[in-house]
C-alpha cells in the first residue's frame, strides 16, 4: 500500500473513532434523559421518613377521605323518614349488577389505584349482612366491567361505557326460587346505580349493555349511557313494589336523569353517592344507618331531560362537527389516535361550538326561568320550571332541619354601591332537629339586565359557607361576602353601545338574596336585599394587579390572529341570547363546516410565525447573548444544601422580582436551561451548578401517584365529591394531607387538581372536575392548591383552557365568545392564581384556531399580564410533538414541556451557544434574543415553582409554632443510587475500552503491513 492509501486508511479509522464516539456520547445524552424518567418511576431517591411515620400519615389520610365522603354525600330524596335504617335491621338485600363492581374512581390519569372498599365490603365490616345469592347471581351474570384494565385510554366510549343488568324478568338470572328467598332475607333493599367515564372519551349518546347472561351487546338508540337503562328501571319498578324500604344509591361518575326515583313507586329514599376512593364506602354505610348525617349539595343542576340545557346539543362526540376539507391537516394527517388502544388513524379535524355562551349549568336553567322560557312546559313531574329542573344547583337534604336568621347585613337595604363595595351578610344557623348536621349557606346576586345589551345570567352564586358540626338547638354564626367587582359582566362586543369593550358594571339595581340552592329563597326575614349602583362602570383595570383588561381574543383584538368566536373565519355561528332565547336555543348540534384559510394558517406551527415573533424582540437587541458553557457557581449562589433550601434559596422562593434571579440565571448554561424546560415529564433536571435537585412530578387528583406509579398516596373520593361538602376548609385541608403524601413518597409537584367547570354533563373527566359553576370551582381548586404549598408541594392546576369534553380532544377546534370565556372557563383558575397558584398545566385543544398551551394571549397577556401570574406552565403530554409544539410553546409564554417517557423533546428553531454569539449584529439577531429571552424566563419560573412551595412550607412552620400550633413538617429527601448512571458509567468503561482495542488493532496491522 502507497503513502496515499495509508492516508486514507489513517482518515477512514480515525472517522470511524470520531463516529463511534459521536454514537457513545448521543446514546448517553438519551440514556441520561431516559434516565430521569426511569429513576422517577423507580423512585430511587431517599426520603429521610421512618415506615412507621410514613404509615401514620397515610391513616392519617384514610381518615380524612372518609370524611370528604361524609360531607359529600347527598340525600336527593328521603320520604317519611326513610333514612336513617333503623339499628335492627341487620341484613339486607342488595339490587343491582353495579353493586359487585363498585365505582371507587373514574379512569385515566385522575383514577384510583390499588385495593379499593367497595358497598358490599363496607356492609361487611359494619357487620350488616346482605343476601349473598343475589351478589352470586350479579358475578356469575357478569364478571369484572369489560375494559377496565385497559382503561378509557385504551378504549372507545362504546366499549368502556358498557351497562351491564340483567332482566328482572329473566328466570335464568332472578329464578323464583332467588326473588323468595330474597323477600323472606330482608324487607329493605338497597339499589347501586353505577356509571363510569374517564380520559380521552365522554360518554355516549346511546346504550350499549348486555341485559343477558353471556350475551351479545345491544344497543339502545333511545336513551343515553346517563339515563337508567329499561332493565335498571324494570329493576326499580319491582323493588319499589315488593320491599318495605327502598333506598337507591346513585354510584357514578357524571350526573344522570333520574327523573324516576319521583315516577317509580315504593322508592323512598336516594342519595348521590359519587365516587368513593379507597375507604369512601365506609361513609356511605355510616350515612344509611345514621352515623353520618348527609350535609352535600349538589354542584350540578339535574334535569329530567338533558336536552334541556343551551349546552346539549353542542357536546361529547354527538356535539362535534368536522371540517370538510380537514383532510391533510392535522392530526387527519395520518397521526395515529393514541387513545383508543388499536392502531387508528384520525378521520377528520373536528371542532365544538360553545353555542351556549354564558348560560351554562344554573345559570340557563334559572335565566330561562326567569324569561319565561319553561311557561306552557307541563309533564309528569310538573310545569314549568318544576317540569324541567329535578334538582337545582345547590340541592340537599338533611336527617335534621335549620333556621336561618340574617343578624347584619352592610351595605343597608338600598344603599349606593361602587365597584369595590364589599357586600356582607351575617347568618345565625340553628339546628331546630333532632340529630346532629350540618348545612350551607348560599348567597347569590341578581344584575341589572337590560334586553339586547350585555348577556348577564338572574342569578350568579357570589358567595357560600358550611356550618360546622351542630348540636340539636345549637347555632353558629357565618359570614358571606364579596365585592360587586365580582359580578361584572364582561362586554367583548360592546352590546351597550359605550364605546368600550371590556369588565362593566351596569347602573341599576343589584339584588342580593340568601338562598337554599340556585332557585329558592330562604324562607328567613331580609332574605333579599337591593343594592343600587349610581352610574355604569368601566372596570378597565384589573383591581389586585392594576393591569389594564381588554379583549384579547376578539376580531381585530385576537392576538392570536383568529377571533375565538369564529367571527372572522366564516364559521357562521349563531350564539344563545337572552334577548330572544326562543330563537337562538340550540336543538341541534353545529353542521359540518369548510375550515377558512385564516384558520388553515395556524393548523401547525411554522417559520412565518417564529419570525412574528422575533419582531416583537427587535427592541431588546441590547440583550447579551453568552451563557456559561456549564452551569457553575459558588457557594453564595447554591439554592439547597442536603436536600434543604440554603437562605438563597429561600429568599428566591418567596420573592419572585428578587434582581437576583437575573444573576442566577447568568451562571446557567444554554444546554442545563433547555434540559429543564424540555424535558418535563415525571421530573425536571437538575443542575448541580447550583445546587437544584432532580424533582419528581406526578399525577393525579384524587390519588398522588395513582397513574402509571410503582409508589402511591391516599386514594380519596372524586374531586366532585369534594365539592359537595361545600366546604372550603376542607378542601385546605385535604390539599395538606396530600402535599405531605407527596412528600412522603418522594414527590415535589402534583399534576393536579382540575379546574375545568362541569359544561355538560357528559364530559368524560367530570369526575376530576368540581362543578358547574366557576366560584365554586375556583374556591375548591385554590384552596387545595395552597393547602399543598402549605405542605411544600407545587401543584399544576389543569386543564388550561376550555378543556370541557375529551372526545377527539387532540387539536379539537373550540369557539366561544370571550364574555363566555372568561366569565366561565377562565374564572375558576383567575380565582387560584389570585389566591397564590404558581403551576398551571395547559390542555390538549384549541382555543379558537390556536393551541391552548402555544396562545400567547391566554398564557402571556391574560395569564401573566391581567392576573399577575408568578409561576410556572407546563404544556399536557405531548405525544404528538408537531402540534403540541414546544417551539410555540416556549415563545408564547410556556415553561415547561411534557415531552413523554423518552424525553425526545427538541426545540427545531432553538439556537447553540455559538449560534448565538454568531446572530449578534446579524438579521438573525431578534430571533436569537427571543429564544434565550424566553428560555432564561422558563427557566426562572420553573426554579421559582419548586422553592416557593418550599419556602412557603418553611414559612407556614413557623408562623404554626409562634401561635402553638403544629406545622406540617416535611422530610428531607435527597438522590439515591442512580441505576441509569451506573448503567451508563459501566457501559462508557467497556465501549471505551473497545473502541481502544480496536484502534490498537487497526495500528498494530498497519505497521505489520509496512
Amino acid at each position: 500500500m502507497g503513502k496515499r492509501g495509508r492516508r486514507v486508511v489513517r482518515v477512514v479509522a480515525c472517522a470511524v473513532a470520531v463516529m463511534a464516539v459521536s454514537a457513545l456520547v448521543a446514546a448517553n445524552v438519551a440514556m441520561a434523559l431516559l434516565g430521569d424518567t426511569v429513576d422517577s418511576f423507580l423512585g430511587t431517591d431517599v426520603v429521610n421518613v421512618e415506615p412507621e411515620e410514613r404509615d401514620a400519615t397515610m391513616e392519617k389520610g384514610r381518615a380524612l377521605a372518609e370524611r370528604v365522603e361524609a360531607e359529600g354525600i347527598v340525600l336527593l330524596r328521603n320520604e317519611d323518614g326513610a333514612l336513617p335504617l333503623p339499628a335492627d335491621v341487620t341484613q339486607v338485600n342488595v339490587f343491582g349488577w353495579a353493586s359487585t363492581q363498585w365505582v371507587a374512581s373514574g379512569s385515566g390519569s385522575g383514577q384510583v389505584a390499588g385495593e379499593t372498599m367497595g358497598l358490599l365490603d363496607a356492609l361487611e365490616e359494619r357487620g350488616v349482612a346482605y343476601n349473598t345469592q343475589l351478589t352470586d347471581m350479579y358475578r356469575g351474570f357478569h364478571g369484572e366491567r369489560a375494559y377496565r384494565s385497559a382503561g378509557a385510554l385504551n378504549s372507545h366510549d362504546t366499549e368502556f361505557c358498557r351497562l351491564y343488568e340483567p332482566s328482572v324478568r329473566d328466570r335464568t338470572c332472578y329464578s323464583e326460587d332467588l326473588l323468595t328467598a330474597a323477600e323472606k332475607y330482608s324487607d329493605t333493599a338497597i339499589v347501586v346505580i353505577g356509571r363510569v367515564s374517564g380520559e380521552s372519551i365522554d360518554c355516549p349518546s346511546a346504550q350499549y349493555k348486555v341485559s343477558g347472561r353471556d350475551g351479545e351487546v345491544d344497543v339502545d338508540v333511545t336513551r343515553g349511557y346517563l339515563e337508567l337503562s329499561r332493565e335498571e328501571e324494570d329493576l326499580l319498578r319491582y323493588v319499589g313494589a315488593t320491599y318495605e324500604r327502598v333506598i337507591v344509591l346513585i354510584n357514578s361518575t357524571n350526573t344522570m336523569e333520574l327523573g324516576e326515583l319521583e315516577t317509580i313507586p315504593g322508592i323512598d329514599a336516594a342519595l348521590i353517592v359519587g365516587t368513593t376512593g379507597e375507604v369512601g364506602a365506609r361513609a356511605v354505610v355510616g350515612a344509611l344507618w345514621g352515623d353520618v348525617n348527609p350535609s352535600g349539595r349538589t354542584v350540578d343542576t339535574y334535569a329530567y331531560a338533558f336536552e334541556t340545557a343551551a349546552s346539549w346539543a353542542n357536546s361529547g362526540a354527538m356535539g362535534e362537527g368536522t371540517y370538510t376539507n380537514g383532510t391533510g391537516l392535522y392530526p387527519a394527517d395520518g397521526t395515529l389516535n393514541a387513545n383508543v388502544g388499536v392502531t387508528e388513524t384520525y378521520d377528520g379535524v373536528r371542532f365544538v361550538d360553545y353555542v351556549e355562551g354564558i348560560y351554562v349549568g344554573y345559570r340557563w336553567y334559572e335565566t330561562a326561568d326567569a324569561e319565561g322560557f319553561w311557561d306552557g312546559v307541563e309533564n309528569e313531574h310538573g310545569t314549568g320550571y318544576d317540569a324541567v329542573v329535578q334538582y337545582p344547583f345547590g340541592y340537599g337534604l338533611s336527617y335534621t332541619s335549620f333556621s336561618w336568621q340574617v343578624t347584619a347585613r352592610t351595605p343597608g337595604q338600598g344603599m349606593r354601591v361602587g365597584r369595590e363595595t364589599n357586600v356582607s351578610v351575617t347568618v345565625r344557623v340553628t339546628n331546630t332537629g333532632e340529630v346532629a348536621g350540618r348545612d350551607v349557606v348560599q348567597l347569590y346576586c341578581t344584575p341589572p339586565y337590560e334586553p339586547g345589551g350585555v348577556e348577564k345570567a338572574s342569578t350568579v352564586l357570589v358567595a357560600f359557607a358550611k356550618t360546622r358540626l351542630l348540636q340539636p338547638g345549637e347555632s353558629q354564626d357565618v359570614t358571606l361576602s364579596f365585592a360587586l367587582d365580582d359580578v361584572a359582566s364582561y362586554d367583548c362586543y360592546d352590546a351597550n353601545g359605550n364605546g368600550f369593550a371590556g369588565y362593566e358594571l351596569e347602573q341599576g339595581e343589584y339584588v342580593v338574596e340568601l338562598k337554599r340552592n340556585a332557585h329558592e329563597l330562604a324562607d328567613c326575614d331580609y332574605a333579599r336585599t337591593t343594592y343600587y349602583l349610581p352610574s355604569d362602570v368601566l372596570c378597565e383595570l384589573d383591581l389586585q394587579t392594576g393591569a389594564a383588561v381588554t379583549n384579547r381574543f376578539t376580531g381585530e383584538s385576537a392576538e392570536d390572529g383568529v377571533s375565538i368566536d369564529g367571527s372572522d373565519s366564516d364559521a357562521g355561528i349563531t350564539y344563545l341570547t337572552r334577548v330572544d332565547f326562543a330563537g337562538t336555543f340550540p336543538r341541534q348540534g353545529s353542521a359540518n363546516r369548510a375550515m377558512a384559510d385564516n384558520v388553515m394558517a395556524l393548523n401547525l406551527y411554522g417559520e412565518d410565525r417564529v419570525e412574528a415573533d422575533a419582531r416583537r424582540y427587535e427592541s431588546e437587541l441590547a440583550t447579551p447573548l453568552d451563557q456559561p458553557l456549564a452551569s457553575a457557581a459558588g457557594d453564595y449562589w447554591q439554592l439547597t444544601e442536603d436536600g434543604e433550601l440554603t437562605q438563597m434559596g429561600r429568599e428566591l422562593g418567596l420573592d419572585y422580582d428578587d434582581p437576583r434571579w437575573e444573576l442566577l440565571l447568568d451562571h446557567v448554561s444554554l444546554a442545563d436551561m433547555e434540559r429543564l424546560v424540555l424535558h418535563g415529564y415525571l421530573a425536571t433536571g437538575s443542575i448541580d451548578g447550583i445546587g437544584k435537585p432532580r424533582t419528581k412530578e406526578v399525577d393525579g387528583p384524587a390519588q398522588v401517584g395513582s397513574f402509571n406509579q410503582l409508589s402511591y398516596g391516599v386514594g380519596y373520593p372524586g374531586p366532585t365529591v369534594l365539592a359537595q361538602t361545600w366546604n372550603a376548609g376542607l378542601a385546605r385541608e385535604y390539599g395538606a394531607q396530600v402535599g405531605l403524601e407527596c412528600a412522603m413518597i418522594g414527590v415535589d409537584g402534583w399534576y393536579a387538581p382540575c379546574a375545568n367547570v362541569h359544561r355538560t354533563p357528559v364530559g368524560g373527566r367530570n369526575y376530576e372536575y368540581y362543578a358547574e359553576d366557576p366560584l365554586l370551582c375556583g374556591t375548591m381548586a385554590a384552596e387545595v392548591v395552597a393547602g399543598a404549598r402549605d405542605a411544600g408541594t407545587y401543584a399544576f392546576l389543569k386543564h388550561f383552557a376550555v378543556n370541557n369534553q375529551d372526545s377527539y380532544r387532540d387539536s379539537l377546534y373550540t369557539w366561544l365568545t370571550e364574555q363566555a370565556l372568561r366569565e366561565i372557563y377562565l374564572a375558576p383558575f383567575q380565582r387560584a392564581v389570585e389566591r397564590g397558584t404558581t403551576g398551571l398545566m395547559t390542555s390538549y385543544n384549541r382555543i379558537g384556531a390556536t393551541w391552548a398551551g402555544g396562545s400567547r394571549a391566554l398564557l402571556t397577556s391574560v395569564l401573566r399580564g391581567e392576573w399577575g401570574f408568578e409561576g410556572a406552565v407546563i404544556t399536557d403530554y405531548a405525544d404528538h410533538q408537531t402540534y403540541m409544539n414546544a417551539d410555540e410553546m416556549l415563545r408564547a409564554g410556556g415553561d415547561l414541556y411534557m415531552d413523554g417517557v423518552f424525553r425526545n423533546g427538541a426545540f427545531a428553531y432553538g439556537f447553540t451557544q455559538d449560534e448565538l454569539l454568531a446572530a449578534e449584529g446579524t438579521p438573525e439577531e431578534p430571533r436569537a434574543v427571543s429564544y434565550l429571552t424566553n428560555l432564561r424566563r422558563a427557566t426562572k419560573n420553573v426554579l421559582y415553582t419548586w422553592l416557593n412551595a418550599r419556602a412557603t412550607n418553611l414559612a407556614y412552620n413557623e408562623a404554626a409554632a409562634s401561635v402553638g400550633e403544629p406545622g406540617i413538617e416535611r422530610p428531607v429527601k435527597t438522590q439515591g443510587f442512580n441505576y441509569v448512571g451506573t448503567a451508563l458509567a459501566i457501559a462508557d468503561a467497556v465501549a471505551g475500552v473497545g473502541v481502544i482495542a480496536w484502534a490498537h488493532r487497526v495500528l498494530e496491522r498497519r505497521r505489520m503491513r509496512r
